[in-house]
């Protein structure tokens, strides 16, 4: 015999959501038998009567009940848990504005003969209906500001109504969330960050002026730094100054005292400017002797031409004493082969310290004449004062100044 289909059937597994629990509806008669049903939902047979008989499971009617008992409908309904998500939007005080009612509920079937006959076909829309006729009336009493007061009475005047969906066969399990429109939560939040922004404001305020106070703080203590590296930079440049104007001043004196100690020397000339040259640098040995040779012959021909010149006229009578004794002497050391005041002739060997007697003595404190000519001759006629048409004598040289130090010594502090 060939199955009928049936007259209601969702093709629900026990995944699907559902929000009517009668899956399928099957009409019964002798030549329909009882279609393959889900172990764990319940049957429902009705009676031509108008009766209800409850199969729960996992009870089922026999064969013997199902031919006859004459049942002519029968319900499968599931019996499971189901969850159920209702976002409302119910007015306020002002009608504007519109509280937004989040209904979180779970419900389940435990009389399916009393869900058969209360003809529901979906469960969350009826507990919707339910919520709406209790707390519509509560929120219209409070304003969008005063949302937390709203949801806590309207949570108690729903609880106080007692189970919902009972009368259904139903035992349904709710949670109530009320909350301001989106647009009043916005400025609301926006509000909020004002309020932030003004408390972060003056920690903000006193932060920036210690960070400025901190910045001008480094910037003068980096200033003052820098003028300190500045000043010590202009002492020490003056330092450096200051100790090379010194050197140059201890120079310029060494320099000085050079130019005195060589001044010395070139002025007196002769053999004391060669012994000077000697000392300095005695490879020159051979030219000193040579230049030492040419001076006293020179001196020695200036002194000749003088005595002939003394002797051939020119002078009274009583002025050629002297010159004639002197010329005498000169011609006596040339003679003898000695060189004019006391030194060896160019032809001689090696000096004699031997004076002729006839040489003029030299008196203390008084200069023997120069090499260079008769400047410094005393013209007297005789060596009496007194004498007359005597010239009076030249009062005596002041004494010589000291010798400088030998050249084998320091010189100005420096080494020879």
């Amino acid at each position: 015999m060939m199955r009928q289909t049936p007259q209601w059937q969702q093709n629900a597994n026990r995944h699907t959501t559902l929000v009517d629990p009668v899956v399928t509806i099957q009409e019964l008669s002798r030549l329909k038998p009882l279609r393959s049903t889900r172990i764990d939902h319940a049957l429902v047979f009705t009676s031509p009567q108008g009766g209800y008989e409850t199969f729960l499971p996992p009870n089922r009617p026999t064969r013997t009940e199902l031919a006859t008992r004459r049942w002519t409908t029968v319900y499968e309904v599931d019996m499971g848990l189901h969850e159920a998500q209702l976002p409302l939007a119910l007015p306020s005080a002002n009608d504007a504005f519109l509280f937004e009612v989040v209904l979180s509920c779970s419900w389940q079937v435990v009389s399916p003969d009393a869900f058969v006959a209360s003809g529901e076909r979906d469960v969350p829309a009826m507990v919707q209906r339910l919520v709406e006729g209790v707390v519509r009336p509560v929120l219209r009493r409070y304003g969008m500001a005063d949302s937390s007061v709203a949801e806590r009475e309207a949570q108690e005047v729903l609880a106080s109504v007692g189970p919902l969906g009972t009368g259904a066969g139903l035992q349904v399990r709710w949670g109530l969330q009320i909350r301001r429109d989106e647009d009043a939560l916005e400025q609301e939040r926006a509000l909020r960050r004002i309020e932030f922004a003004q408390q972060m404001l003056d920690p903000e305020h006193a932060l920036r002026m210690k960070q400025d106070e901190l910045n001008a703080e480094r910037a003068l203590a980096q200033g003052r730094q820098q003028h300190w590296i500045a000043m010590q930079d202009q002492n020490l440049g003056h330092e450096r100054r200051v100790l090379a104007g010194q050197q140059e001043l201890e120079l310029q004196a060494i320099e000085a005292k050079k130019i005195e100690y060589y001044t010395y020397y070139l002025e007196r000339g002769g053999p004391s400017a060669m012994a000077f040259q000697l000392a300095r640098r005695p490879e020159d040995t051979a030219l000193v002797l040579q230049n030492l040779r040419e001076d006293q012959l020179r001196a020695m021909r200036n002194q000749m031409d003088f005595a002939l010149a003394a002797l051939q006229g020119g002078l009274e009578e009583h002025q050629l004493e002297e010159p004639r004794r002197q010329a005498m002497r000169v011609f006596r050391e040339v003679m003898a082969g000695i060189g004019p005041s006391g030194a060896p002739a160019v032809e001689a060997g090696p000096a004699s310290s031997a004076t002729p007697a006839d040489a003029a003595p030299v008196g203390d404190g008084e200069q023997a004449p120069p090499a260079g000519g008769p400047a410094n001759w005393g013209l007297t006629k005789s060596d009496d004062p007194a004498a007359p048409g005597s010239v009076p004598p030249r009062p005596p040289a002041p004494p010589a100044p000291s010798a400088p130090p030998a050249d084998s010594g320091p010189v100005f502090g420096y080494g020879a």
